[in-house]
């Protein structure tokens, strides 16, 4: 069996070699070129620097004939393969691959099982990791899939972001409330919740607080502890706090960088963390 799923999972992306984990990188259109997401041609610190200065990237969903070039690509090694897609509530490339998945499998001996995660970044990346976790117990696809789907409720994501524009620009905040965020200083936490969508969780004044209400939450929430990963965007001095805090009650969090195509929504200084609640 082979184990799929996009680069918003948002791993270390030495994992995806380490774990023999494939991946589909999204795309990212800036100041004209494409890049595709986790470019070393487009490290972070250029990345958001650009942002910083008045860049608007924008990003590309996976359309049929990439997702058809990537399946067929790794169904040449004659087995089944398990996708874990990105949230079909912020974009739609998990239903195009899912649509991809099935003529495939029409015309293909091996099945291409496609997962929505109902998730982002690590959210999405954690439920990767305990699918990896079950194929090494040696449990089918169809038992792996099922587990996710009853799982992913369970994929908890909380964040804060550094300004409130870039979710304001991107539609995901409206223009009066990130105005007076912006002007009141607040940072919001934000969620991910059960349709895969961003919410607004708790308001909170000053980064500091925001960084300590994130470790809160966890320790409120928190169930498995094998994986808890922390994502940032260009502030891992802020994520090393975050680490620190979790640490106090017995989490050993990952620490990795926010992809490029989740950042052009949030912008530099998001920091999140992904836990499986109780």
């Amino acid at each position: 069996m082979i184990l799929s799923t996009d680069s918003t999972a948002n791993l270390p992306v030495e994992y995806y070699q380490k774990l023999d984990i494939k991946m589909i990188p999204m795309q990212i259109n800036l100041n004209g070129e494409i890049y595709d997401d986790l470019s070393a041609d487009l490290p972070p610190e250029k990345f958001y620097q650009f942002m910083r200065e008045g860049a608007v990237p924008t990003t590309t969903q996976i359309n049929e004939y990439r997702a058809k070039e990537y399946f067929e690509e790794l169904l040449k090694a004659g087995e089944d393969i398990l996708h874990i897609g990105f949230s079909s509530g912020l974009s739609g490339s998990t239903d195009t691959l899912k649509r991809v998945a099935q003529d495939l499998n029409k015309t293909h001996k091996n099945k291409i099982v496609v997962v929505d995660s109902l998730n982002a970044a690590a959210g999405e990346g954690i439920l990767v990791l305990h699918a990896h976790d079950m194929m090494q117990a040696g449990k089918s696809i169809d038992e792996i899939a099922s587990e996710i789907l009853s799982l992913r409720e369970k994929s908890c994501a909380y964040f804060t972001v550094e300004a409130l524009k870039y979710l304001v620009r991107g539609g995901r905040l409206s223009k009066i409330s990130g105005m007076l965020g912006t002007l009141l200083k607040i940072k919001p936490i934000l969620r991910v919740d059960e349709q895969g969508k961003l919410v607004a969780f708790k308001k909170v004044i000053s980064r500091r607080k925001s960084i300590g209400e994130l470790a809160n939450i966890c320790k409120e929430k928190i169930g498995d502890k094998k994986y808890v990963i922390i994502n940032h965007a260009v502030c891992l001095e802020d994520a090393h706090k975050l680490a620190e805090m979790l640490k106090e009650f017995g989490v050993e969090p990952i620490v990795c960088d926010l992809t490029q195509v989740i950042g052009c929504h949030t912008g530099p200084g998001l920091l999140a963390v992904f836990f499986f609640s109780k």
